[in-house]
């Protein structure tokens, strides 16, 4: 099962679009999103996939983004969101703090062995690994702010390869 990973999309609505429709074109029917949507019109863009995703740190209309979530048949949670999707269990995680933190926390989850995936945003840095059975990843931004660089992920949750998609 191939699956659109994204997070850090900061109202960047170009780039938004630009995610949606690269995922649509490739008929990727589910996609996750890692936190730092923004505001409810960027996450009516990820519409008509089946979603699921965290709330991020920046996300501070989260009554309205629910809403939207909630009337698009999306799944959003505080986070960690832990979720099971095509029997692969996944705990979805934006981050908090300094990189540092944040890849602690990351790697405990990872060290916990109750995961198959566990994914993450926030320190908009593109992160691949394995711990142990674990597959750990942060598909880096999706706005491009920060790094200069615009990306999201296609996961194989069958054979657990990752493609980063920059665009």
């Amino acid at each position: 099962m191939k699956i659109g990973v994204v997070s850090d999309t900061h109202d960047n609505h170009e780039a938004a679009k630009k995610v949606a429709e690269l995922l649509r074109k490739r008929g990727i029917k589910i996609m996750i999103h890692l936190g730092d949507i923004i505001s409810p019109f960027t996450l009516k863009i990820f519409s008509g996939f089946e979603y699921y995703g965290v709330y991020g740190n920046n996300d501070g209309e989260r009554l309205l983004l629910s809403k939207v979530a909630e009337e698009n048949n999306m799944h959003i949670e505080e986070q960690p969101n832990i979720v099971e999707i095509s029997g692969k269990k996944f705990i979805l995680y934006h981050g908090s703090g300094s990189v540092e933190k944040t890849r602690k926390t990351v790697e405990s989850f990872a060290k916990s062995e109750e995961y198959d995936f566990v994914l993450y945003g926030h320190t908009h840095i593109v992160d691949i690994r394995k711990m142990g059975n674990t597959l750990i990843l942060n598909p880096g931004e999706a706005c491009g702010y920060l790094n200069g660089k615009r990306s999201f992920a296609i996961l194989d949750s069958e054979s657990g390869e990752v493609e980063i998609i920059e665009f």
